[in-house]
């Protein structure tokens, strides 16, 4: 996803202090539905919401943030993106499915020992299975739409930050395709 940019009227300092207040909820104990931990290291920081009690959602994606000064204010830059050890999972699955899928195809028919080259059905196996890996993407993304509203409402109620609408992309092409003196 892209960065997303807010601005908060807090200083950084101030903004690292509300952040730290939320770190610590240590272990893997079970919070309350949208309950906001922080991890924090230097000017960057971590942010995860807590989902449903019944429902450990894998592919809820965490807002990774960093903090810039200036003015008085506070610059917020970040994203959601999954975890790192989601990420490096998912690389060596759809790359390992990949390969298989390349090796079945490329491989010539006296590498199979039989002497014929796999069915279609060898490759569509692979093939089902990266298109089920990113269904079970989409399929995360979508239960973790609440998760996602509970850490931009928590940006906003903590940090009182506000989306920079002046660093959207949107407002810069709004801007020059507006007409003169309008």
């Amino acid at each position: 996803m892209s960065a997303t940019i807010y601005t908060s009227d807090l200083t950084k300092e101030e903004c690292v202090r509300r952040l730290q207040a939320h770190t610590g909820r240590g272990g893997w104990t079970l919070w309350a539905e949208g309950t906001v931990c922080a991890k924090i290291r230097g000017d960057h920081f971590r942010l995860c919401a807590w989902g449903p009690a019944n429902l450990r959602n894998s592919f809820a994606p965490f807002f990774y943030g960093r903090l810039e000064a200036g003015d008085g204010k506070t610059r917020i830059r970040g994203r959601f993106r999954l975890h790192l050890t989601v990420r490096a999972f998912l690389v060596v699955w759809f790359g390992g499915l990949v390969v298989i899928a390349g090796l079945i195809l490329l491989l010539p028919p006296s590498g199979w020992g039989s002497r014929r080259s796999p069915s279609v059905f060898a490759v569509l196996g692979p093939a089902a299975m990266i298109l089920l890996g990113f269904g079970f993407i989409r399929l995360g993304r979508w239960l973790a739409r609440g998760q996602m509203e509970s850490l931009r409402c928590f940006l906003k109620r903590e940090l009182n930050a506000q989306p920079d609408d002046a660093e959207s992309p949107d407002n810069s092409l709004q801007a020059t395709a507006a007409p003169p003196g309008s």
